[in-house]
């Protein structure tokens, strides 16, 4: 889940670049100090959720312990599965050589786009992105004029990153339930606790990596340690991580376990972002030395309570990698003279401050957001706003014809020839556009062919297939079709990357990065889930994941899994 932390230079990964401000740190003379990070401060590293709740010490039936992994594929997890090189993963999943109690699906596929927010929100409510309504790392939402960025890449906003676990700012970004509510709807007496998950929402304790080792790892970025190497990288994370939990640790020798716990493990994602040995090597090395004994450790405080004998484990994660080329020619960035901004500009739009909050009186009639492989943007119905002061009436769709097809021809042509970015020429795989209607559910998006001229994506594919690309028609309509799918722009630009062999000719939207995902790519969506049991074999386990989610499993299946695991 990337940060950003200024155009056209490295953006550190969100949990790290947002301590500038946890602790009202002073950086160049400037007091950093936002409400997000002053509640998180005072709220301390574990939090009860339901405070005033009648929670039993037990709840009874089968429970679940849920490993969410941040930024692994399948193919890099399963090889080192296979080969012994997790043993202590291998041990919490059921042990042996064959993994007699586990059942390791090869079908799992991302959301899209296949990045951190969209997938962990899909993960945890059962619904896609059009639905639940988050669509991105960070995304617009027209009628409010209102920017939303729970792990900003176009903005530098940390606070919305720490208020997602302050104030639960990813929580109320969801138009439907979570796994938790559901859970709780059905059984009151439902226990359950997450540990540094952005959805927790329904759940009884939120259990967070420790302050101080939060302040520590500011004090290695402020001295610049964390560009010397990718150990210093690493050890940066790691520490998040395994303070995060130590704290699972004392919550588990303190109080008797819930019915259901979520460990979130985020580091394997931040040190690939910015691994200079790239992300296969950099994810493999951190899962060997990092993940692995974490999950043994865990193991070991569940075990000193009894808490696996009926226990299921579901290990899931949201997205893969691909290596990108670390220079300014490759990334797409908020750079004003060039890229993405030079085209909206010089088709004679105004586009939107790239800031997380903008004045009520600052006239725009475009927005950018970008997540990696993808950006969306956002048109203004330019009728209600001809005077160049005036703001426009961003809660009236924009017209077709005369406000979306020219911004699209102007991206079509900065990427045929470099007209008014040439650094775009050759950067996109498609531009693809909609119509808006003015009620109802948003509409799918078509592949803009330039001249006016548009067609299905089905239409395109057949006509070029793109080889690297899974199941694309089919997970895009699940970001674009439905109540919340207009959080998705009315132009997305699909940048030349997931369906690119080599990572000279692979762009995309963000600052400087050795590491990207979004894209419909397998590499970016083909994803493990791995369901295990003590007391199942795999045969059984494999029959529960396949009548649940049919023969082929994507994200918004791991909610209804979850359901049949603890109906017992």
């Amino acid at each position: 889940m990337p940060f950003r932390k200024h155009a056209k230079t490295r953006r550190w990964p969100w949990i790290v670049a947002a301590v500038v401000v946890l602790l009202g740190l002073t950086v160049g003379g400037m007091l950093l100090w936002m409400p997000g990070f002053a509640a998180l401060f005072a709220a301390g590293d574990a939090r009860d959720l339901r405070p005033d709740a009648s929670v039993p010490a037990k709840s009874s039936g089968t429970s679940l312990l849920v490993l969410a992994i941040d930024g692994v594929d399948r193919p890099l997890l399963y090889e080192m599965l296979h080969s012994g090189a997790l043993p202590e993963t291998r041990a919490l999943l059921g042990g042996g050589d064959a993994m007699p109690h586990a059942y390791l699906d090869e079908t799992m596929l991302s959301t899209l786009p296949s990045t951190t927010l969209p997938a962990w929100a899909t993960v945890f409510t059962g619904e896609p992105p059009a639905r639940h309504g988050v669509t991105g790392n960070e995304y617009f939402v027209r009628e409010t004029r209102t920017y939303v960025g729970p792990a900003p890449v176009s903005v530098t906003a940390p606070d919305l990153v720490m208020r997602t676990f302050s104030e639960g700012y990813a929580n109320e970004l969801l138009a439907v339930p979570t796994v938790y509510e559901r859970l709780r709807a059905r059984d009151p007496d439902f226990t359950a606790w997450v540990s540094m998950s952005q959805f927790y929402v329904g759940a009884d304790r939120l259990l967070l990596s420790d302050r101080a080792v939060i302040a520590e790892a500011f004090a290695a970025l402020a001295s610049g340690l964390v560009d010397e190497d990718d150990d210093d990288r690493m050890k940066l994370y790691a520490k998040l991580d395994r303070e995060a939990m130590e704290q699972i640790e004392e919550a588990l020798a303190e109080r008797a376990p819930p019915r259901m716990l979520t460990v979130y493990i985020t580091g394997a994602d931040n040190f690939a972002h910015g691994a200079e040995a790239g992300p296969i090597e950099a994810r493999q090395r951190y899962l060997r030395d990092i993940v692995d004994p974490l999950f043994g450790r865990l193991r070991r405080a569940l075990e000193a309570r009894d808490a696996l004998a009926d226990r299921a484990v579901l290990l899931i994660a949201d997205h893969g990698h691909m290596r990108v080329q670390h220079d300014e020619a490759h990334a797409l960035s908020t750079n004003e003279e060039d890229d993405p901004p030079a085209v909206v500009r010089g088709a004679g739009f105004r586009l939107r401050p790239f800031d997380a909050e903008v004045d009520a009186d600052v006239p725009f009639d475009s927005v950018l957001m970008y997540g990696g492989a993808m950006a969306y943007v956002y048109v203004a119905d330019r009728s209600t706003c001809r005077a160049p002061e005036q703001v426009c009436d961003w809660t009236k769709p924009p017209r077709f014809e005369e406000d979306v097809l020219p911004l699209a021809e102007a991206f079509y042509q900065a990427n045929a020839s470099g007209r008014y970015a040439p650094s775009m020429r050759g950067s996109l795989d498609l531009v693809l556009v909609r119509r808006t209607p003015a009620e109802g559910d948003a509409l799918p998006f078509d592949v803009y062919l330039g001249d006016g001229r548009v067609e299905p994506l089905a239409a395109t594919l057949a006509r070029e297939p793109r080889a690297a690309y899974v199941t694309f028609d089919e997970r895009l309509r699940e970001l674009a079709v439905g109540p919340k799918g207009d959080h998705a722009g009315e132009i997305l630009l699909l940048a030349r990357n997931g369906n690119e062999p080599s990572e000279a000719t692979r762009f995309y939207f963000a600052g400087l990065y050795h590491s990207w995902h979004g894209s419909p790519s397998r590499a970016d969506s083909e994803v493990p889930l791995i369901l295990a049991h003590p007391g199942r074999s795999t045969a059984e386990l494999g029959a529960l994941v396949r009548r649940v989610a049919g023969p082929t499993s994507t994200h918004t299946d791991v909610t209804p899994l979850i359901e049949a695991l603890l109906a017992d």
